[in-house]
């Protein structure tokens, strides 16, 4: 399972998910977890720009203003997971193996 980790300073411009969204997917990422996106909302369609299709589902943390912003993506076909808290700057989760049980 590859999980990459990002502080990607910003996402607002189509280049920029560009980019990421090559990053993920020449490294298979299986989950992602992408910080100060400086989003203050995202659409499905938004994600797909930024995950592909191999990350397929998100939940975010949206920025207040200009800092902040966080966007957790996984592939649901490997795992499932459960939102255990989200704050102000922080998303707490977990994530469960669909092949082997393991968190």
């Amino acid at each position: 399972m590859n999980l990459i980790t990002w502080n990607v300073r910003g996402l607002g411009r189509p280049a920029k998910r560009f980019l990421v969204k090559d990053f993920l997917l020449m490294h298979f990422a299986d989950l992602c977890c992408l910080q100060e996106s400086k989003l203050e909302g995202i659409s499905p369609s938004i994600w797909r720009e930024i995950g592909g299709g191999r990350l397929d589902q998100f939940l975010m943390v949206l920025a207040r203003r200009s800092p902040g912003g966080i966007i957790i993506g996984w592939n649901s076909v490997l795992m499932s997971a459960k939102l255990l808290s989200a704050g102000t700057f922080s998303l707490t989760m977990e994530f469960y193996s669909k092949f082997n049980n393991l968190i």
